[in-house]
């Protein structure tokens, strides 16, 4: 067998399970056998409680040509490669942005998990993304000061569970994201036509729904966040939240599914928040039920 067949071996076998170490293990021990310095970078962040002098080799070995990569100042490693990393304004007084296909392109990117993204313009920003399309990206995070087209974010995302938009409005809608798990929404100005925007292709699938909005948060937007699917996890953020609003989590049919709701940082009423002490009479399955402190009615 070649170097090249078994090295595109050792990493699918990464790509089939990567937060497994041991196969890590495996390709850096592979990589060190033929001279390559990332084999001794893997080591080295395996090891549970490394000393000074191997945090200091660690540091030497993120310099070194063929790994170090222009991740971010916010990047974070695990393994021999770039674990998370945040790009969230161009760097430098030219203001020039990242070009994000030749980063995720660079072997120190292979198995990145986690991006946050905040680079203007957006549409291109997300193009780019859906060319690299990061085979084990599991969670995206997207800031943008401007409306969105939903149907930009790229539907070339095999892994991605986890969505978080932080956005004043949208257009369009959100295309089918296969494993999709969780959807957060932030400072996000909820419409008539959002529902169906949001979780059209994907509400089906959604077991995670966080919203976090700016003043009260009306019982309609709650009615249809609970008609749109299956959810088992419900997280409400806003500067009030209500009587109405609470009545309408205990009689929505989608409440029933809830495992865990979280209200603490909700803005509740004090009414309200007596009212949400009752919601485990109404809701056979919610075992986690979390307060804030609440405000004067």
């Amino acid at each position: 067998m070649s170097d090249e067949v078994r090295q595109e071996e050792l990493q699918r076998a990464i790509e089939a399970a990567p937060d497994d170490p041991s196969r890590y293990a495996v390709y850096g021990d592979w990589l060190a056998q033929r001279g390559d310095v990332r084999g001794e970078l893997i080591a080295l962040q395996l090891v549970p409680n490394p000393d000074r002098r191997q945090r200091e080799r660690v540091k030497a070995l993120l310099m070194e040509n063929g790994i170090r990569c222009l991740a971010g100042p916010l990047a974070q490693w695990r393994w021999g490669f770039v674990h998370t990393a945040a790009l969230l304004r161009p760097p430098g007084p030219a203001g020039r942005s990242i070009e994000l296909t030749k980063l995720l392109r660079h072997p120190s990117m292979r198995f990145v998990r986690a991006l946050t993204l905040g680079q203007e313009p957006v549409r291109e920003t997300l193009r780019e993304l859906g060319v690299a399309a990061p085979r084990v990206l599991s969670a995206l995070t997207l800031y943008s000061p401007r409306p969105l087209e939903l149907g930009l974010v790229p539907d070339t995302l095999p892994c991605l569970e986890q969505l978080h938009l932080s956005l004043p409005e949208a257009s369009g809608a959100l295309p089918l994201l296969p494993a999709l798990r969780s959807l957060e929404l932030s400072f996000f100005e909820w419409t008539t036509r959002s529902r169906e925007q949001l979780f059209g292709a994907n509400g089906p699938r959604l077991r995670r729904f966080k919203l976090a909005v700016q003043g009260e948060l009306a019982a309609s937007v709650l009615l249809d966040v609970l008609s749109a699917g299956s959810l088992e996890t419900l997280v409400i953020e806003a500067s009030e939240l209500g009587v109405d609003a609470v009545s309408a989590l205990s009689s929505a049919p989608g409440a029933q599914h809830l495992v865990t709701l979280d209200l603490s940082r909700s803005g509740l009423t004090e009414r309200a928040a007596r009212q949400a002490l009752e919601l485990s009479r109404h809701l056979p399955r919610l075992s986690s039920l979390v307060l804030g402190d609440a405000v004067e009615s």
